[in-house]
């Protein structure tokens, strides 16, 4: 994407978001791409994904639900099987970015499906997406700088403490949670303890 593209990106989302969610975008932007070079993948799709990862994080409840309804899209359809409501603007997001900006790339639009419950087969895109939302500068809360940590040394494992960590924070504020979630903990989970025993067979 050249220069010129993405100001003009960045200029039709800015139409679209309050401005401190603008900024919270283009800070999740600028750790995706420097997670994208480092990790081999590709810059301009984490800078789409991310420009466009929160378009409808404003949107009333109604609305996102509304669409939801009235959509095909079989990922959509089932993440909108939740009871966290709120998660419902990743997916819608997506339904978003493809109907008003054009974006076709299944990554793209899977990434920024997931960048708020994550999922259990989960490519380098939709991890750096969501680690990028997690660990952007903005953010100040116990375990971020742990998860920061992580991020040039192993996505997996970053993955999982952020996981670990939202799910202590839903369950000690009695907050909804959703099953991709879950099973996306399970996943990394599962996977940590294969690493785990390759690393003593070896």
């Amino acid at each position: 994407m050249i220069p010129e593209e993405r100001a003009h990106l960045v200029d039709l989302v800015a139409g679209r978001v309050p401005k401190k969610r603008l900024k919270h975008m283009l800070r999740v932007e600028k750790l995706a791409v420097r997670l994208a070079r480092f990790w081999g993948v590709s810059e301009e799709k984490a800078s789409v994904a991310s420009l466009l990862h929160d378009i409808a994080r404003d949107k009333p409840e109604s609305f996102l639900l509304e669409l939801v309804r009235d959509t095909d899209d079989p990922l959509v359809c089932e993440m909108a099987e939740t009871f966290a409501p709120v998660v419902l603007h990743a997916p819608v997001g997506a339904l978003i970015a493809r109907r008003d900006f054009g974006v076709d790339d299944p990554e793209i639009l899977r990434a920024i499906a997931l960048h708020t419950t994550g999922a259990p087969h989960m490519d380098r895109l939709a991890m750096i997406v969501f680690l990028a939302d997690y660990c952007e500068s903005g953010r100040h809360f116990v375990g971020v700088d742990e998860v920061r940590s992580l991020l040039f040394s192993s996505l997996e494992t970053a993955m999982l403490r952020a996981l670990e960590q939202t799910l202590l924070y839903l369950r000690q504020n009695c907050r909804p949670i959703d099953r991709h979630t879950l099973d996306a903990m399970t996943a990394f989970s599962r996977l940590a303890e294969e690493d785990s025993q390759r690393l003593h067979q070896g």
